[in-house]
């Protein structure tokens, strides 16, 4: 069995970090991604999901009617190029503990990435419109091109405008929005159409990317199949599409986690989100109205009058600008390599989109309605001619259904060790953030009860840092890191400090540079300290005052004793 369709897949070129699709003509559709990285909403206080939630309405809200967004939502066991650079570090240690602590733990993640029991949620916004600037056909080709060149720079300009929106909406809470390059864009395609690659650690995509050939040219490398009971093959997978067919009943903040949270891989969810025109829709809801006006006349039922009142408060709402309507389309994509296993996922699926709060879902069998919906998720392709399985939606709890979830990773591009995330995740640590030459210290808290293994964590954390720095300094109670010391120099000596011993720390010192308010200060406030407070606020603001007149004296005894004794560096 074969697809037979009019609507045919979307077909365009890489070009200047966009999606160009059908042409640089009017007719045409250009799209480009943001790689969104949220922060790990999981475990947040409501005040904090509530003011995501105004975050992702305010999106919404930002669209214009020549734009359309589309949430692409997706997950993988990828951890191929963080391990990798991590690994390529590893090279630059000369300890031979560190290098063997950060060796165990590149093979470790390696080893579960390979197994896939890894997971990684990933979180891509493409933002489309339609070109409307048509090409004179009297234009001689060198004409042609300047118009052509003159649409690409404009389109490159505003979504440059687009992303500079994106991070004022959502830079709030400390989300990172990266706006996406031709590869970037190839890499997603090239995954999207091919779920093979997912197990193929070996290959780098990047490299078969060729800027001049078309995206099912660089992508497309394998065809789907009709199957005769549900879904299709492609690239050596089962694949089923499951869409939306009735919101929930109520939303709420967090409500999409119990579909983005399985503990599932291989399954892909696709928003795609059409703005309305507030003025038809206000015309439609007035015929609405006006129809069912007529029955109440004629049947003097009580329902038809809530029914008449709800619509009043509709037209209301979206004349003043309280409420947003859209077209959405919520499709899920789910695959394996057997039917049995598809069957399973789909499963865990169905019973996530029923726990919404009763929303519920429609499963394709039918190869025809298969194919026009799969052809509407492809990346950035929002102008579809398929609107069958649409669904009409508000934005107040359409932000509450995007898929606007991703694995916290911190900074795992740069990371200088890594650690176990809480959802089989990796976790990046940085100790110092900035542009090269311009790096600030990150501050660091580590609790936990006695026994729990702070040390052991600290250990771990200086061991896979050390490579990056000249020295360490440790202080601290109990020798606890004495083990780690001798692993970087085994002559390594502690410095013990003790109120008997014959060692101490001279706070009045200045360490050769010359006395300022700030240091007078300090030894002011440590040595009122060391005396002791008094709940008598008066008594206290007095000793404080005592300590700082004989504290001062101190110094300029100390100066006068110098100059005595150094009377020929003076003159000098």
């Amino acid at each position: 069995m074969s697809f037979a369709f009019t609507e045919q897949p979307a077909n365009g070129y890489f070009i200047r970090d966009l999606l160009v699709f059908e042409g640089l003509n009017a007719g045409g559709f250009v799209a480009k991604g943001f790689v969104v990285h949220p922060p790990d909403f999981n475990n947040s206080q409501i005040s904090e999901l509530n003011q995501f939630q105004d975050q992702l309405s305010v999106l919404l809200a930002s669209l214009s009617d020549n734009q359309r967004l589309q949430v692409q939502w997706f997950c993988d066991s990828n951890y191929q190029h963080e391990l990798l650079r991590y690994q390529a570090e590893t090279e630059r240690a000369t300890n031979l503990w560190t290098r063997r602590a950060r060796n165990e733990r590149f093979a470790r993640y390696w080893s579960m990435m390979t197994n896939r029991q890894l997971r990684r949620q990933r979180l891509i916004f493409y933002i489309s419109r339609a070109i409307d600037k048509p090409v004179s056909a009297a234009e001689t080709r060198h004409g042609k091109t300047r118009h052509y060149e003159y649409v690409l720079d404009q389109l490159q300009q505003e979504f440059a405008q687009v992303h500079e929106t994106l991070n004022g909406i959502f830079g709030v809470q400390g989300t990172r929005i990266v706006a996406m390059t031709d590869v970037d864009h190839y890499r997603h395609y090239k995954t999207f159409l091919n779920p093979s690659l997912a197990e193929r650690f070996d290959y780098d995509i990047a490299e078969s990317f060729d800027p001049e050939s078309s995206i099912q040219e660089n992508c497309w490398h394998s065809e789907a199949a009709a199957q005769e009971d549900f879904g299709f093959f492609m690239d050596g997978h089962y694949h089923s599409i499951i869409v939306l067919s009735r919101w929930p009943r109520m939303t709420f903040p967090g409500i999409i986690h119990r579909l983005t949270n399985l503990r599932l891989l291989d399954y892909a969810i696709t928003v795609n989100v059409d703005p309305l025109t507030v003025r038809k829709e206000i015309r439609k809801e007035e015929k609405a109205h006006d129809r069912v006006a007529g029955d109440y006349a004629s049947e003097k039922k009580l329902s038809l009058l809530t029914v008449m009142q709800k619509k009043e408060r509709k037209i209301a709402a979206l004349m003043q600008g309280h409420t947003l309507p859209f077209n959405v389309l919520f499709a899920i994509r789910v695959w394996d390599r057997s039917k049995a296993g598809l069957i399973g996922k789909a499963t865990a699926i169905k019973n996530a989109v029923n726990s919404m709060n009763s929303a519920q879902y429609f499963e394709s069998n039918l190869p025809s309605t298969t194919r026009k919906l799969f052809l509407q998720t492809w990346p950035g392709w929002t102008w579809g001619r398929y609107h069958h399985r649409k669904l009409y939606a508000e934005h107040r709890y359409l932000a509450d259904m995007l898929p606007v979830n991703a694995t916290f990773t911190g900074h795992l591009e740069t990371a200088e060790a890594i650690y176990d995330g809480g959802a089989a995740n990796i976790v990046g640590i940085k100790t110092f953030a900035g542009a090269s030459g311009e790096q600030t210290p990150q501050h660091a808290v580590l609790l936990g009860m006695s026994g729990a293994g702070k040390s052991v964590t600290m250990c771990d954390l200086l061991t896979q840092t050390e490579l990056y720095y000249d020295y360490t300094v440790l202080i601290e109670e109990g020798l606890s890191y004495g083990i780690y010391t001798q692993t970087v120099d085994p002559s390594a000596q502690p410095i013990i400090i003790q109120p008997d011993g014959s060692l101490t720390i001279n706070y009045l010192d200045t360490g050769g540079l010359p006395l300022n308010p700030l240091h007078l200060s300090a030894a002011t406030s440590l040595a009122a300290r060391m005396a002791g407070t008094s709940q008598d606020e008066e008594k206290q603001v007095l000793r404080q005052a005592l300590i700082s007149k004989y504290t001062n004296q101190l110094y300029e005894d100390a100066y006068q004793d110098w100059c005595n004794r150094h009377p020929a560096q003076l003159m000098s």
